[in-house]
């Protein structure tokens, strides 16, 4: 079950690249020119110029989401589970926790599916926690 999570996170986040990174090109010449780099950002979002709160938009959907940290973490659960070293309950529960706040926030999204992504990584180090015979939240 661990596995399985592991790989599904890395593959949640390479799809959220593929799908919401496709407006990259049209916004990569804006990012090139450094279009990025301006205190404009710290004004309230409705505050801002329109090419800019979207040109920030595509960055924060894109290479500035959190789809490849998904990518690492998952990545990373898969590097300790391949090689028997112990994932610690609470990245399974920490997880679970984030994405159900952000489902509640926005259920029609990707969202719910990192959501049962994280409950069957958090069972799955339960059990296997539970199996060494760690206290559930080591």
């Amino acid at each position: 079950m661990v596995k399985w999570s592991a790989i599904a996170l890395i593959s949640l986040g390479i799809i959220h690249m593929l799908v919401l990174g496709a407006e990259i090109p049209a916004e990569l010449p804006n990012w090139l020119s450094l279009n990025l780099w301006t205190w404009d950002h710290w004004a309230p979002l409705r505050a801002q110029p329109l090419d800019l709160a979207l040109s920030g938009g595509v960055f924060w959907q894109s290479i500035g989401s959190l789809a490849i940290p998904l990518v690492i973490l998952g990545a990373l659960i898969l590097w300790l589970d391949r090689r028997s070293l112990p994932i610690p309950v609470f990245v399974g529960w920490g997880l679970l926790v984030w994405t159900a706040i952000m489902t509640a926030i926005m259920p029609p999204s990707g969202l719910t599916v990192v959501f049962v992504v994280s409950v069957f990584l958090t069972v799955g180090l339960q059990v296997r926690s539970r199996k060494r015979g760690n206290s559930p939240a080591a």
